[in-house]
């Protein structure tokens, strides 16, 4: 008997086969098209970086000139900046980079307006570029140095609206003054300070307050009761045993030692004591070796006159421990490594060479106003068989780079 059960066959069909494949093969080129464009992108992104980079390169080195005109060799200069045009090689990319700087020069105020374009093909032959601007001012290099070297005269604008001789970390007070603790031994010295003249009109003896918390109560007795000058500088130290150059005199950096400042004061009519002076110096070999300048203040009581002469004198002190005195050279022939010599930092080429008593002659005569920055240097007497000389500095030149005159003359033990 036969059945009536139906075989259905399984599988697929030609038809379905070749959808599928057709829909699989539409997928792999929209696949393949994306990464084709991502390396596209790719590429022209390393390229757009790698123009920058030249481009800032080509940017730096017009702006790093070293002269204004007529470089030294290896150098560049201001008036060499031109418009130019160049193919850069030494990068990897599959293309060619040509860079152009255009130049355009005014002169007022001198400058020059500063275009670089760096323009190159990229894989699909399309043509890319980038572009940066900049403005190049015609400042001599130089003359940014000078921002570190020390300002002559006074300033338009007075530092905190008061006199610049009065000391920065001074405390100024509603009345006009300002006050100011030296480092005196037991810290209970006060000067007063006139705003406006730099002169000091009272002298505080017994003031337990400290420098920042001081007010007019704690002056009230003693606000105006002296009628002195200020004198302040700094000592330095240059002590290693060699002779001292002139840049070793610019930026000595040798430990400080203890000493003290006396002033000899040759004019008459003075009160006694006719001057007071304290100096920061550390006073142990340990405290030496975190400083290598000591700060001095000195004030002198003025005659009828209103003025003074004289000079200053280093006064070596001991360390305490160790208890060692160094001392001062005996002449200009003395030697030892042992000894040393006092130089005083002045623009005088000699001691004959008259100079104003601000620029620190070896003495100062009539002295009517504050004076700042009497700096001296310590220098080894000598090696035990050649003796030292203080450091000699030429004037204030850009034009050889000379841009702080660092001269000193002996000052201790007196020349000859």
């Amino acid at each position: 008997m036969a059945s009536g059960r139906r075989f259905v066959a399984g599988g697929t069909s030609l038809v379905e086969a070749v959808v599928a494949l057709a829909v699989m093969a539409f997928g792999m080129l929209a696949v393949v098209g994306v990464q084709s464009t991502l390396r596209l992108n790719a590429d022209i992104a390393k390229q757009r970086s790698e123009a920058v980079r030249m481009a800032q390169e080509a940017m730096e080195t017009a702006r790093g000139y070293s002269a204004i005109d007529n470089p030294a060799e290896g150098q560049t200069a201001y008036g060499n900046i031109a418009t130019t045009a160049s193919e850069v090689l030494g990068y990897t990319t599959n293309t060619t980079y040509a860079l152009t700087q255009t130049v355009v020069a005014h002169a007022q105020p001198p400058r020059k307006d500063l275009s670089i374009r760096v323009e190159w093909t990229d894989r699909n032959g399309q043509d890319q570029f980038i572009e940066l601007n900049s403005i190049v001012g015609a400042n001599d290099p130089r003359l940014a140095l000078l921002l570190g070297a020390r300002p002559n005269g006074i300033p338009v604008r007075q530092p905190l609206g008061r006199n610049p001789a009065i000391p920065p970390g001074a405390k100024a007070l509603p009345s006009g003054v300002s006050v100011f603790k030296p480092p005196s031994p037991d810290g209970q010295v006060v000067w007063v300070f006139d705003n406006t003249t730099g002169q000091i009109v009272g002298v505080c003896t017994t003031v337990i307050t400290g420098q920042a918390e001081l007010t007019g109560a704690d002056i009230s007795s003693c606000s105006a009761n002296a009628s002195a000058l200020f004198l302040s500088g700094f000592v330095r130290f240059a002590t290693e045993v060699q002779q001292p150059t002139a840049a070793d005199a610019e930026s000595p950096a040798s430990y400080a030692l203890n000493l003290g400042v006396a002033l000899t004061v040759v004019s008459s009519g003075h009160p006694t004591p006719d001057h007071v002076c304290y100096a920061a110096a550390p006073t142990s070999q340990s405290l030496a070796l975190q400083s290598i300048e000591v700060p001095y203040y000195c004030i002198v009581f003025t005659n009828s006159s209103g003025l003074w002469s004289g000079r200053s004198n280093i006064v070596p002190q001991a360390f305490s421990e160790p208890d060692t005195l160094w001392q001062i050279a005996d002449d200009a022939a003395d030697v030892r490594a042992d000894r040393y010599r006092i130089c005083r930092y002045t623009v005088a080429t000699s001691d004959e060479q008259p100079v104003p008593n601000v620029a620190h002659p070896r003495t100062y005569i009539d002295v009517r106003t504050p004076l700042l920055n009497q700096n001296l240097l310590v220098i080894r007497a000598g090696d035990n068989t050649v003796a030292f000389t203080c450091p000699t500095d030429g004037p204030i030149d850009p034009a050889t780079g000379n841009l702080v005159n660092s001269n000193t003359l002996v000052h201790q033990p007196p020349p000859a």
